[in-house]
């Protein structure tokens, strides 16, 4: 067990240059051709960024565009539904949509590729999520991760980019969106299923890139699940793993050579409540840059950056360093598997009996006006592996009186990611 005070003694990835936030594959060729795929996370044409984006669709990006516009392919995930189409569906969460006219905010970036495997795709229904995908088809971005039935929505998209074929899968814990039995929704993070895509894909492609959203909001180190399922996604091919959701950014390790990027963190997806009110790692993230030479990856590099009410802006010098510093933190966590634990006992701990207690009694109270929708909140809960860990634990320790025995250093870790201002 770690003691307060020492946990930073664990081995951090040296192979990692954290303080310019760069990767280098051993053995790399560097004269050997190259090109540059940029992966961001959570993109909302929403609350202030929307106006900002029907007023001036570039705004938003601050000072990052001339490095979007350096890169060969774009990634982005678009964390909302677009468009008119549909009504809400009864689901765990808010429902998401930005107005179609703002997708002039991802096409003039470029953007090349619209990730939707996540848990906000469909909060209009399939009628929406249609329109959705029309919408940025139609206006030149690809899309991959979610579609009107299961096997069109885990199809991969194949990309070939200065003669090396790029494969890239998404698929996300989804909730409310996921496709269920075949239906329209997001691809599904199915562990032993997507194995096997990986595997078929890996020999058909160069490199296979894999882009999974899920895992615990807030919390500053991902769950069990989350490790164990994407380690094992990269032992079956995956060359690259790159993770969001959780609304913070997250560790970084390079496991059997596949560096995983467990989460970026939100990218232009500033919310317009106390949840993004001045907390520095709500409003900050990492952009992921990936380099290929001679048909596989040569490296990596990261890009902070903070969400402010004008856009998204590179963090610069002592800002800069801190983030990259607290991401070598918790990094170096990821290598022993008592921290990770601890960690989620610590962020289990935080929500407690009382708020499991709440959570479970607001939705029984939604029986008495709206049973559909009490019915879907009790579905996320039980389906969601994210929400579902946190109970199973939980009670698991609170039947045992173990709840809330998690080591201070872990308690301080999640408190400062859920709590710490912006200086």
């Amino acid at each position: 067990m770690i003691s307060a005070g020492d946990w930073l003694k664990y081995p951090i990835m040296s192979s990692i240059d954290w303080q310019n936030g760069q990767y280098t594959v051993p053995g790399t060729d560097p004269s050997a051709p190259s090109f540059r795929v940029t992966v961001t996370a959570d993109w909302g044409a929403l609350w202030d960024y929307e106006t900002l984006m029907q007023e001036d669709s570039l705004a938003v990006y601050g000072d990052l565009l001339p490095i979007f516009r350096a890169s060969d392919l774009n990634l982005v995930n678009v964390e909302c539904a677009l468009g008119e189409k549909g009504a809400p569906i009864k689901k765990g969460g808010p429902n998401l949509r930005g107005a179609d006219g703002t997708v002039r905010a991802l096409t003039e970036v470029p953007f090349h590729i619209g990730c939707l495997a996540n848990n906000h795709i469909m909060d209009f229904g399939p009628e929406s999520l249609e329109e959705t995908i029309q919408i940025l088809r139609e206006a030149g971005v690809k899309t991959v991760g979610a579609d009107m039935n299961g096997e069109d929505a885990g199809k991969p998209l194949v990309e070939t980019v200065k003669g090396t074929t790029l494969g890239i899968i998404n698929c996300a814990e989804g909730e409310g969106c996921a496709s269920i039995n075949g239906g329209p929704g997001a691809h599904p993070f199915d562990v032993p299923a997507l194995q096997k895509q990986i595997a078929a894909l890996k020999a058909e492609v160069d490199v296979v890139l894999v882009v999974f959203h899920g895992g615990r909001e807030y919390a500053p180190m991902p769950p069990i699940y989350v490790v164990d399922g994407l380690r094992q996604l990269a032992e079956a091919g995956a060359d690259v793993v790159v993770g969001h959701h959780p609304h913070v950014p997250q560790g970084i390790e390079i496991h059997n050579g596949v560096p995983i990027f467990y989460s970026q963190g939100n990218f232009v997806f500033r919310w317009a409540d106390t949840r993004g009110e001045n907390r520095r790692f709500v409003n900050s993230g990492y952009i992921v840059h990936l380099d290929f030479a001679d048909k596989k990856l040569a490296g990596f590099a990261l890009t902070p950056y903070l969400m402010k009410t004008e856009g998204v802006f590179q963090l610069q010098g002592e800002d800069k360093a801190r983030l990259l510093a607290d991401l070598e933190k918790v990094s170096g966590l990821l290598a022993n598997p008592v921290a990770v634990q601890d960690c989620w006992n610590a962020f289990v701990d935080k929500v407690g009996i009382n708020g499991m207690k709440a959570t479970v009694n607001t939705m029984m109270n939604i029986f008495d006006t709206d049973e559909e929708e009490a019915a879907a909140k009790f579905h996320n809960l039980f389906f969601c592996p994210a929400h579902r860990e946190l109970y199973l634990d939980g009670l698991k320790r609170a039947s045992k009186g173990t709840l809330g025995d998690s080591p201070q250093w872990a308690k301080d870790l999640v408190h400062q990611w859920g709590n710490e201002e912006l200086s």
